[in-house]
């Protein structure tokens, strides 16, 4: 299991933007290397159906070649598939030593029979509209992470009758504004509920309904 990552703190080489974010996934920090990676690790954090992941999870060498890699990141999903990725500006791919160093993560993913994927911007911020709700969203999940049951109870509730917008839930339940944001973003973080985040901010005017796929009340 790549659970520890094996950089834990920021040297000059490693890109002039470093982040240390608090994952509520794996209830630790996390160090992440440029900006790219950052908005990478918002859809990690956020995609309810990855269970786990790691930055810097592992260094790729292949025998009788020379080089190593260290990925970007691991991730682990609730249905067991793992995906390592190294995380580029589309601009960078064209360069020499990334394409050896995408070639050498690629070789030993094969040996090791995992999969592989590089991501660029054009992947991680083909949405910037969704990106930048689950941004907002985030905040939410990590200032309070078990919502008050009884109000997941009122939202799932209401959310039976079919889709909401949350302008709607506010009108129908009594748990004042502040609270409903919290529980609809702790829940849509879970995945009890889906949003309409690709399509407008996060606001009033967002629908949600209930995810059929996940066990509800």
């Amino acid at each position: 299991m790549y659970t520890e990552p094996l950089i834990k703190k920021r040297y000059g080489r490693y890109g002039n933007n470093h982040w240390m974010v608090y994952s509520f996934k794996l209830k630790r920090d996390v160090n992440l290397f440029s900006d790219l990676e950052y908005d990478h690790w918002i859809l990690i954090e956020s995609d309810y159906k990855i269970q786990l992941f790691c930055e810097q999870p592992a260094e790729a060498q292949i025998e009788g070649e020379e080089g190593t890699s260290i990925f970007d990141m691991w991730i682990k999903s609730a249905d067991g598939d793992e995906i390592f990725f190294e995380i580029k500006y589309e601009q960078d791919l064209s360069d020499e030593a990334v394409a050896k160093q995408i070639d050498i993560q690629k070789k030993w993913c094969e040996v090791h029979g995992k999969k592989h994927q590089v991501r660029t911007e054009k992947d991680i911020r083909s949405n910037e509209k969704y990106l930048e709700n689950l941004k907002d969203l985030l905040p939410y999940v990590l200032n309070n992470s078990t919502i008050v049951e009884i109000d997941r109870y009122k939202v799932l509730t209401q959310l039976k009758e079919g889709t909401k917008t949350v302008g709607e839930l506010n009108q129908e339940l009594n748990i004042g504004l502040p609270r409903l944001y919290e529980a609809v973003a702790c829940m849509i973080y879970s995945g009890d509920i889906l949003a309409s985040l690709d399509k407008e901010y996060f606001g009033f005017g967002t629908e949600v309904w209930m995810n059929e796929k996940k066990e509800q009340i």
